[in-house]
């Protein structure tokens, strides 16, 4: 069974390879990253989950709030664990754009690994859609697959031209 810790060491690792990352050179990875990129970090971190463990099951959480449910937010739950490599876009967002629990929630972490009971994504957001993620990918598409693949790979070669830390 893996651990938390083992989560967070290899969120943070990975969160560390998407800032240090050559962006306008990496797929999937925008400019802007992390605002607006938290899907899109999501399923290259639950890539790169299940490249390290196949047998894992992961879900894609889709939540939002605010007034006419504008905010919307991205991240990964493994078991009773969420997973959020973006929650410090809110920290750039400007304020006019949030609500007033987000703002007052502030600075959010970059890397956030906790107990779902005791994670503020689940006082901060309303749950939309649960998806499960697993080894090989069964509901996404292919070439939607071989993007993460290209990115990941991407990635990964770029780890050793940077000095890549993590956020132990």
């Amino acid at each position: 069974m893996i651990t938390i810790n083992e989560i967070k060491e290899e969120a943070c690792k990975f969160r560390a390879l998407l800032d240090n990352c050559d962006k306008s050179n990496t797929n999937l990875v925008i400019d802007d990253f992390p605002v607006m990129s938290c899907k899109l970090s999501s399923m290259l971190l639950a890539y790169h989950f299940l490249t390290l463990w196949p047998e894992l099951e992961l879900k894609g959480i889709t939540a939002a709030t605010g007034r006419n449910n504008q905010i919307t937010h991205y991240w990964l739950e493994i078991g009773e664990f969420v997973i959020d490599i973006t929650g410090d876009q809110y920290n750039i967002i400007d304020a006019k754009k949030l609500n007033k629990a987000i703002v007052r929630t502030r600075p959010f972490t970059s890397v956030h690994v906790s107990n779902k009971k005791e994670s503020h994504l689940y006082k901060l957001f309303k749950i939309k859609e649960k998806e499960p993620i697993t080894y090989g990918f069964p509901t996404i598409g292919k070439d939607f697959i071989e993007e993460m693949e290209l990115a990941y790979h991407q990635l990964l070669s770029q780890e050793n031209t940077h000095n890549v830390h993590s956020c132990s």
